[in-house]
């Protein structure tokens, strides 16, 4: 079985920014402050100073173009047969436990980690109001702006994997024997707070920034964060009485990020991740890489494994069936619909524009070389999980490079690409879908869904919908435009979709399997993992060791 461990590099925020961690207070979690650090006194008596610290809390963002474990290996949409994969060795085997929570997106769903985060946030907000003398008046406003952005983004990570935590507000520790032990909010509670940090954010950071400051937090990214967070909140798992007030208030902040007129589609699908379309015009919040020793492996860890016959990297990124058969047809109809045109036996030809810009399939090309997943193909499907290559018959193309050789990447991290949390084809289709559940499918909705659909080349949906049928039409299109970039481990469990008869977690990933006969190819679609899930593992557990340091915390039901 497949077996590997990436050793991470240390990875930092911007090309502009020469970041000193001396300079940076790194404080465990609760912890005593470490009588060797740097004390409060210098970190903050200058605004130089102060600004390596902001920066250094920007380097905490998770550093995903550096993961083996993207989060899509969590869902139906990626399957990787790695022993140590969390996706089919924990998630996907109901294995989730208090001993054994999976770490997330570049270790990110640890609960220490983001708290150590908050606590950074913390010490800045109180520091920085001390020191505020030594700064200049703007630039103290804009920082505070974008420490509380910082402070209410690693909160919405615990918010959304845990439901509601202890909310902190000051760097506490137990020096004066004071009680830092802080017992959980209610999920409602901790979705306010968090909203509260991102509207006071909004308040105070600018609508853009300049090209010398690319990275840093603007108004359009706290309004997004607010909106993503309002629509988990009103989604089934977390509004099982369907509350349409909850549905108007993501719909509304997220039309706010809209009607700013910031941002527009880039109009090259699989060209906005590239290093050459950095910060573009659809990108709202990313994590930046710069060279030479700020790079990343990407190609390496996630691209395809044989080219031009040498193994050039990991293939991380298995795309499934399941995935693959939601691309529609270049005519815009499901490939289920039998008037769509779909051939069974040649099941690539006439598929839409995303499906070639995001999926290595067999007969397709990568780096110049053809790539064959068929029985005696250089990329023969590996069902025994024997080797790197894929499990399903499917690498990935999407958030690629493919001018980078995988080997190259692994050995020097050439990658500049950034990580995009946050872009405009996301404002679009969560305002379509908390809108249709507000108050169904108006023109408005309409025009968002049609705008992500015509850059790629897909006729308008057609009129008339009922509620329901745009409801499918809306998470089919979000599933495709956010195929393996980390968004449906959060999807199908806000949408309580994962167990169940039909439940995409209970149901097993398939792969296709491609048999040369006669000069033909015949194509079968085969299992390659049964999967298994529980309900009351929609919200994760705290991890044992959290329990144990605090006794005031109670667990999630279920565990």
């Amino acid at each position: 079985m497949k077996n590997r461990y990436l050793i991470n590099g240390q990875i930092f925020l911007l090309a502009l920014l020469t970041l000193s961690l001396g300079a940076c207070k790194k404080d465990g979690f609760l912890n005593v402050p470490d009588k060797t650090t740097l004390t409060n006194q210098a970190a903050f008596s200058s605004q130089n100073n102060a600004d390596l610290y902001v920066n250094g809390i920007y380097a905490e963002l998770p550093d995903a173009n550096n993961d083996d474990m993207p989060l899509d290996q969590y869902t139906d949409n990626d399957f990787c047969g790695a022993t140590n994969m969390e996706g089919q060795a924990v998630v996907r085997v109901n294995a989730i436990n208090p001993n054994n929570v999976p770490n997330g997106l570049a270790g990110s769903f640890n609960w220490g980690t983001e708290y150590n985060n908050i606590r950074s946030c913390n010490t800045f907000l109180q520091q920085a109001a001390l020191n505020k003398s030594n700064y200049d008046a703007t630039w103290y406003i804009q920082r505070v702006a974008e420490v509380k952005f910082l402070r209410a983004f690693f909160y919405s990570i615990l918010y959304t994997n845990y439901g509601g935590l202890p909310l902190i507000t000051i760097p506490l520790d137990n020096q004066n024997g004071s009680n830092i032990f802080t017992a959980r909010s209610s999920a409602a509670q901790t979705l306010a707070f968090i909203v509260a940090d991102c509207d006071s954010a909004a308040a105070h950071l600018p609508a853009t920034v300049s090209s010398a400051n690319s990275g840093r937090a603007t108004s359009g990214a706290a309004l997004t964060l607010k909106g993503w967070l309002q629509l988990f909140a009103a989604s089934p798992l977390s509004n099982p009485n369907d509350d349409k007030t909850l549905w108007a208030a993501a719909a509304a902040t997220n039309l706010q990020v809209i009607n700013s007129g910031v941002y527009s589609l880039f109009p090259d699908y699989y060209g906005q991740f590239l290093a050459s379309n950095n910060w573009n015009s659809e990108t709202i919040f990313a994590r930046g890489y710069a060279l030479p020793s700020n790079g990343h492996k990407r190609e390496g860890i996630l691209g395809p494994v044989i080219v031009h016959g040498g193994e050039q990297a990991w293939g991380n990124y298995a795309p499934t069936e399941n995935l693959i058969d939601d691309y529609e047809m270049d005519n815009g109809k499901p490939i289920q619909d039998p008037t769509s045109g779909y051939d069974p036996q040649h099941p690539y030809v006439g598929r839409e524009k995303r499906f070639y810009e995001s999926i290595v399939y067999d007969g397709s090309t990568w780096q110049g070389d053809t790539w064959e997943s068929r029985i005696g193909g250089n990329n023969q499907i590996d069902l025994s999980s024997a080797s790197d290559i894929s499990n399903t018959g499917y690498n990935a193309k999407i958030t690629l490079d493919s001018t980078i050789n995988g080997q190259t990447s692994l050995g020097t991290s050439p990658g500049t690409s950034n990580y995009i949390f946050y872009r405009y084809a996301e404002v679009l289709l969560s305002y379509a879908e908390a809108q249709n559940e507000a108050v169904g499918p108006d023109a408005s909705v309409y025009n968002a869904v049609n705008l992500v659909r015509t850059r790629s080349a897909l006729p308008n949906l057609p009129g008339g919908l009922s509620q329901a049928d745009m409801r499918t039409d809306i998470r089919r299109e979000r599933r495709i435009e956010f195929a393996l970039q980390d968004k449906r481990w959060y999807d199908i469990r806000r949408w309580d979709i994962t167990t169940g008869p039909n439940g995409v977690l209970t149901n097993p990933d398939y792969g296709m399997l491609i048999t040369p006969t006669g000069g033909t190819l015949t194509y079968k679609v085969i299992p390659v993992f049964n999967n298994s899930f529980s309900e009351y593992m929609n919200w994760l557990p705290l991890q044992i060791q959290v329990l144990e340091q605090n006794k005031n915390l109670t667990q999630n039901p279920g565990y």
